[in-house]
C-alpha cells in the first residue's frame, strides 16, 4: 500500500495504490489523518485508481478518514475509483456516502 499526495487550488489529493488492508492500515491511518488534518484545503479527494483490493479494515480507514473530515469542516469525495473497489462501494452501498466521483475534472460527475 502506497500513499502520496498533492494540494491543488481545489484539494488535497490523496492518491493510494496497492491493497488497503489490515496490516497496512494503522500507518496508512495516522499518515492520512496527518494530512487532512494539516492541509489548509476544505476539500478532500481519495483517488482510489490504483487501489487493486480492500478488506472490511479498509472500508473502516474510508469511513473514519471522512468523520475527520467533517470533524475539521473538511469535504471528503472518494474519485476514480478501480472498478473493484466501485463493485464493493456499490455492494455496500457507499457510493452516495463518499460522494464517489469518477472523474472530477469533469463538471458531469461533480
Amino acid at each position: 500500500m502506497q500513499l502520496a499526495h498533492k494540494e491543488t487550488d481545489q484539494a488535497l489529493v490523496l492518491s493510494f495504490s496497492g491493497e488497503i488492508i489490515m496490516d497496512a492500515v494503522a500507518d496508512l491511518k495516522t499518515e492520512a489523518e496527518r494530512l487532512t488534518i494539516e492541509s489548509p484545503q476544505t476539500v478532500v479527494r481519495l483517488d482510489l485508481a490504483g487501489v487493486t483490493f480492500m478488506d472490511s479494515s479498509g472500508v473502516g480507514f474510508l469511513i473514519g478518514l471522512r468523520r475527520i473530515c467533517q470533524e475539521h469542516g473538511k469535504t471528503m469525495t472518494v474519485t476514480n475509483p478501480s472498478p473493484p473497489i466501485k463493485k464493493l462501494l456499490g455492494m455496500l452501498r457507499l457510493t452516495d456516502y463518499f460522494a464517489v466521483q469518477a472523474n472530477p475534472a469533469d463538471p458531469a460527475s461533480a
